[in-house]
Formats: C-alpha cells, structure tokens, sequence
C-alpha cells in the first residue's frame, strides 16, 4: 500500500512540469494586448486593476476642471454690457393758470363787473380808495421746458443658447428745476397803463364755493416758483434672434416687463407788504408771504414688447428699436400750503392755516412709447462704440401743476375758509436725448 502511494507523488511533479513547459515566457516576445494594467502603488490589490489603453495617463480632477472652464467660458460667451451718457429735454405739455376764473371790474368802465375766464391775460385792480386802478395778472405753467436733462443708462445682455437672450436697461435723469416766467415785481416800469404806480400786480385767484369769485390775493413785494421734475426707469427683456445671415440683416422681437418712476413738484407763492399803495395812506407794513407746494408721483408698471432691426456691414451696425408698453399708472398728488390768503391784506385781518395738506391717489391705463436709434461701431473683439438718438413718450401722467383745485369755502357764519388742494388731472411728457457710450463683449 506504501509503494504506489510515493509513486503517484513522482508522477504528479512531472505532470506540472510538462504542462509549463507548453507556454512561452511572458517576458520573451510576445504580450497580450488585452493583458490587465495595473496602476496605481506596486503593492496595490489586483481588484483595482482596470483594462484600459497603455497610455493613459493623466488624471480625473485635472480633467474636470479644465473641462468645466471651457463650459462656463462657452455658456457667457457673447455676454455684453454697456454704459451711455444722456443728454436730454424733458417736455411739458397742457400748460394750466396757477388760478381760478374770477369777476372784476371792466377796463373800460370800473363800476361794471365782467367775468374773467382766463385770469393769466392782465386784469383790472381798484386800490382801496375806489378811484386808484392798476392790473394783474396770474402765473402759468406756460413756457415750461426742463432743458439739458442729465443721464445715464446701462444695459446688459446675456444670451441663451442660440435661440434668444435676457436683456436689462436702467436708466435715470438727474432732478431738472424751471422757474416760472412772470413780469418782475415791482415792476421797472413806474407809470402803468392807468398812469399809476406800480401798475403790474401778480395775483392767485380763488373760486367761491366752486364758482367764479371775486378772491384776489395780491403780491407786489415778491415773487418766486420752482417747478421740478425728475425720472428713472428700468426694464428686463426676452429678445428673440430671428436673422437673415446672407443680406446682414438681423430682426429680432422683443418682450419683457417694463418700469417708470416719473415725479413733478411745483411750488410757488409771493410777498405783499404794500408798495404798491394799494390799501391808500396806509404806507408800507411788516411783509405777509404764502406758499402753495404741489407734487405728483407716478408709478407706472407694463409689458411692453417691440422690434429691433439691425443692419451689419464690417464693423459697422446700424439698428433701430422700438418698444411700445401698456400698464398701470399708480399715481399720488399732494397739496400743501402755508398763510395762503394773508398777502394783500392789512396784517392781522386773514388768519390762515400756517400749514394744509390734501392728498389724492389714483389708478388709470398708462401708455408708453420708446424708441431708438443708433449706429454701433466694433473697435475690436471686446469693445464697441456706440452713438444714438432716444424719443420716450408717457401718457396719462399725473402733473403738478394741473392737480390744484384753487377754491374757498363758506363758513356758514358770512365768511370763507380757504380750499386749495388736490385735484388731480394727468397729462403727457416726451422725453428726448441723445445718447453716447461704449460696450464690452466677452469674447
């Protein structure tokens, strides 16, 4: 039993060594060339091994970052931002009288009472003395131009795939003041047309419970307005590429929300101390002053859409857009007034209010047009210069000067209690500028 046990032990060994010897060896000649490469440490599990190609060999956070730098590079390219001056006029339109239509005596006959419905032509004033007559006339809102409006305007743009871009405007004016046109009081010229002193009066007129009256209150000592306005406004759009690449023509429709923050103040009031001589034999007093303050807000939010048409040939592009919004105009007016009916009379006589105040608010359709035109000049890959012209139209805005209600109140004991306040009226503004400014493109 012993003997063929180690005899089968023999035979294994020689069995193994025949079988190796049926291989080459791998370091001579030949290799496999889907045999495992292993990375990594030499004393690395064989579990990690990969089949890979021979000559890889960079690594996978190097990879992603160089990778993901090209991706943002790609996704921002064609980004642009871009900064213009302004400079522009903002108009005024629907000019009002800073009065009421009143009754006086007529210019031919003074015992006769007419009816003045426009009080800012001159109008006939009897002295107290009832002989004595002298003119006046009550200010306007006509002529109001706030010339030279200051501005700036940024914009940006970011495009979305190929098919259309995010684009945002903001821009403002700085605050523009214009005072109002008035003959100068005292007035230079000493013998008036009825051959009396200072002849030339200015006045606010009152209505009497709604109804042409006889309230006049008079300045003649002095006289002073400033009538403000000021805007900002802002808007983000999707603005769509619609382009015919073989003519260089390029239309692209735009839609987007748009917002207008448009603001008028209007203050004015005169000083009555008796130069004139109108209260006869009286001399001059201690001066009485009032001040009557009007301001309207206006908040108007819409959706506008419009087309952009540009042209290109070489670095020379020449566009013109036009946007048109409709929305809502949120406005607020707002009237104040200080010792309003003292001037032109005896000290101590009128007692008003040292302060009044009457608000209104309102809510109505707002329009807006706005157009652009411009040529837009490539310097190199990242920078642009650019030069245009831009026309905005508002409609149905509350204005300053149309929101007074110029009116007195009876008391019920014979007398008044003074009634100016708000009233408010809209009206419409153009805004107008010529534009200048450059734009960077990221390349």
């Amino acid at each position: 039993m012993r003997v063929p046990y180690e005899w089968l032990i023999i035979a294994s060994v020689f069995a193994g060594q025949l079988a190796y010897a049926q291989y080459p060896d791998p370091g001579y000649g030949y290799q496999d060339p889907y045999a495992f490469q292993q990375y990594g440490a030499p004393d690395q599990n064989s579990l990690y091994a990969e089949l890979l190609p021979a000559d890889r060999s960079s690594t996978f956070p190097e990879d992603f970052g160089t990778v993901s730098l090209a991706q943002t590079k790609e996704m921002f390219r064609g980004t642009w931002g871009r900064l213009e001056y302004l400079h522009g006029n903002i108009s005024h339109e629907g000019a009002t009288t800073l009065g009421a239509p009143i009754f006086g005596p007529s210019a031919s006959d003074p015992t006769v009472i007419v009816d003045y419905p426009d009080p800012s032509q001159q109008f006939p004033i009897i002295f107290t003395d009832g002989i004595t007559t002298a003119l006046a006339e009550v200010p306007t809102t006509r002529g109001t131009r706030w010339k030279n409006a200051q501005g700036m305007r940024g914009s940006f743009g970011i495009p979305i795939a190929k098919a259309f871009s995010i684009e945002g405007r903001a821009w403002g004016y700085e605050e523009q003041a214009f005072t109002l046109d008035t003959p100068r009081i005292p007035p230079l010229q000493v013998n008036g047309p009825f051959s009396q002193v200072n002849s030339t009066f200015l006045a606010t007129t009152l209505t009497t419970d709604g109804v042409p009256g006889t309230t006049v209150i008079l300045y003649d000592a002095g006289f002073s307005s400033s009538y403000t306005s000021s805007i900002k406004a802002g808007d983000v759009s999707l603005v769509f590429n619609w382009k015919n690449p073989d003519e260089g023509l390029r239309v692209q429709p735009i839609l987007g929300y748009r917002h207008e923050e448009y603001v008028e103040g209007l203050g004015f009031g005169g000083t009555f101390d008796n130069t004139s001589g109108a209260y006869v034999g009286a001399g001059t007093f201690a001066p009485q002053s009032n001040w009557i303050q009007s301001n309207a807000v206006n908040h108007r939010d819409m959706l506008a859409v419009g087309l952009r048409t540009e042209w290109q040939r070489g670095n020379l592009t020449l566009g013109m857009q036009e946007r048109m919004a409709v929305g809502s105009n949120i406005a607020k007016t707002s009237v104040y007034t200080s010792n309003l009916r003292e001037p032109g009379s005896i000290p101590g006589t009128v007692d008003d209010p040292a302060l009044t105040r009457s608000f209104q608010r309102s809510t109505t359709v707002a329009p807006t047009l706005d157009l652009d035109v411009y040529a837009h000049i490539q310097m190199n890959h990242w920078l642009s210069f650019r030069v245009g012209y831009n026309l905005i139209w508002m409609g149905r805005v509350a204005a300053a000067d149309q929101s007074i209600r110029f009116n007195e109140v009876s008391d019920g004991l014979g007398g008044t209690l003074p009634d100016v306040g708000s009233s408010m009226k809209y009206s419409n503004r153009t805004v107008s500028a010529l534009t200048i400014g450059g734009e960077i493109i990221l390349p």
